[in-house]
């Protein structure tokens, strides 16, 4: 908790002695992401600092209702890279929000918060609690560190935080959920996070593509290893025949984990220029450390990785053997 508190102090200070900020999370930028990013981006603007928020593509249909969108620049990256501070939010390395080399040289500060296992401290100032659920929650914590009302986060603050904190724990059901995450969602909502809002965006609204891709992945999915393992495929002429984009498969890794005896659910997908992995466990299967097999990463219960120069069937079968091993001897 000492550390904790330190370290926040230290954000908090960075914060206000800055003036011209660039702000970024991870690419491709989910809930937690990019709910930070518009939070922070508006508390600094409320702090009276220049603020260039920066989000690298593609975002998701599900979270463009977000408060302070318009103010995020999608894949346009500054041609003025004078800025005194950049705050990168879970990033675990700082080549995973994207090419920003040009805007980190010249930056004076680098601050760092992320909230993965695995996670480099390559920041200036540096914020890394692997015990949070969420960016979010960190986030909501440096909030309430600045001991002024007036910081507090906004209705549309909160329901940015909010989202992050929702989707990072599976609606407060993934094991990374604690009495602290209730308690900032707890006071998020009092602060005038809007639930309705979330709820039926992220949660009970899908397209009609969508629900085509989840049929076809549900169409496509292998049990293996006893049924401990459950492998879904989505191919290139998959995403195709429903023109259907990968950035359309959010959630459907998890399904099968509601499957009795799956340990570890695994979407593989083919890209144009890679194979990404989702992976998802349900008890006793630490899916960050099968995932740093392949340089990726996460999370104990939700991690991934993306690999180059292989094809999706090479990278399904390496992953097999991998999960084989883990799952093995579990009864």
């Amino acid at each position: 908790m000492e550390n904790r508190t330190e370290n926040l102090r230290a954000v908090w200070q960075a914060l206000l002695q800055g003036q011209n900020f660039f702000i970024a999370g991870h690419l491709n930028p989910d809930g937690d992401s990019l709910g930070c990013t518009l939070a922070v981006t508006s508390l600094l603007e409320r702090l009276g600092k220049t603020v260039y928020a920066y989000a690298a593509p593609a975002i998701g249909n599900d979270l463009k209702f977000l408060p302070g969108l318009d103010k995020v620049h999608v894949g346009v990256l500054p041609t003025n890279n004078t800025f005194d501070t950049v705050i990168l939010l879970e990033c675990s390395d700082r080549n995973r929000g994207g090419d920003l080399q040009a805007v980190l040289k010249n930056a004076k500060t680098l601050i760092n918060i992320d909230h993965h296992l695995v996670s480099e401290a390559y920041g200036d100032v540096n914020h890394i609690d692997s015990g949070a659920s969420s960016t979010a929650e960190i986030i909501f914590q440096l909030f309430e560190e600045s001991e002024d009302p007036v910081c507090l986060p906004t209705p549309d603050e909160a329901t940015c935080l909010y989202t992050g904190l929702v989707t990072d724990t599976g609606r407060f059901v993934h094991s990374n959920t604690t009495a602290e995450s209730l308690r900032v969602a707890s006071a998020l909502v009092a602060l005038g996070a809007d639930l309705a809002t979330i709820n039926q965006i992220i949660y009970f609204t899908k397209s009609y593509i969508e629900l085509k891709l989840l049929g076809r992945a549900f169409e496509k999915m292998e049990m293996r290893f006893d049924n401990k393992y459950s492998q879904i495929i989505l191919t290139k002429r998959d995403f195709e025949a429903l023109g259907a984009t990968p950035a359309q498969t959010q959630g459907i890794v998890s399904q099968p984990t509601m499957i009795p005896g799956v340990e570890v659910s695994a979407l593989i997908k083919e890209e144009p220029d890679k194979v990404s992995v989702n992976l998802r466990s349900r008890n006793g299967v630490d899916v960050s450390k099968i995932a740093q097999t392949f340089n990726g990463g996460g999370h104990a219960r939700a991690s991934g990785f993306k690999v180059t120069g292989q094809t999706v069937s090479e990278v399904a079968e390496s992953l097999a053997e991998v999960v084989q091993n883990v799952v093995k001897d579990i009864q």
